[in-house]
């Protein structure tokens, strides 16, 4: 990777799919002014990068859910991985410039980059798919989807590398810890301006 931008990188990474990652990255947009979004997609053969407003802001994207929430530009990334992610994510970083900061989607460029702020979302069940082991364990935040607010623990048995903040909150109505976790990331941005 060559050297990145001087402003913030918040990786949001997951347990699976289909565990919230898009609709954190709409709540964080929502409360974070001067961020863009890249999203990330794993293919077999291929990689892309588009930042077509016209592709971007097509019904049912991602995409056009970071734009809807306020992303003030938006990336679509495409890669097998490797050496061409490497690259791409370079190139996608830089149509980000001027900007105080962008969250990436995706597992696989959170191990490529050295984020400022790292968001693990897994679901109340606790269940991480081998290859999204390593994205939890480099967490600075764990996010639990869940309508519990309480009870239990919320990581039990799970090998965290390191102490992480951990928030529970169903990210779909928006309850549980939501005002705290943005108080704890809106101070994180402020803190490093």
């Amino acid at each position: 990777m060559a050297v990145q931008e001087a402003f913030r990188i918040i990786c949001i990474t997951g347990a699976h799919s289909s565990v919230g990652k898009t609709t954190l990255c709409s709540i964080l947009l929502e409360n974070l002014t001067g961020f863009g979004a890249i999203k990330f997609t794993k293919t077999s053969l291929y990689t892309s990068i588009t930042d077509d407003l016209h592709i971007l802001n097509e019904k049912g994207k991602d995409t056009a859910i970071y734009l809807d929430s306020g992303a003030e530009r938006a990336v679509w990334l495409q890669s097998p991985g490797g050496d061409q992610l490497s690259d791409a994510l370079d190139i996608s970083l830089s149509k980000m410039s001027g900007l105080k900061g962008v969250l990436v989607e995706g597992n696989s460029p959170a191990d490529l980059l050295n984020p400022g702020l790292s968001i693990f979302i897994m679901g109340k069940d606790g269940q991480i798919k081998p290859s999204a082991l390593k994205s939890f364990q480099r967490a600075q935040i764990i996010v639990v989807n869940t309508d519990e607010v309480t009870g239990g623990d919320a990581l039990p048995g799970l090998p965290l590398k390191k102490p992480a903040e951990v928030f529970r909150i169903d990210l779909e109505k928006k309850t549980g810890e939501i005002d705290k976790f943005l108080n704890y990331i809106k101070q994180y941005v402020v803190s490093n301006e």
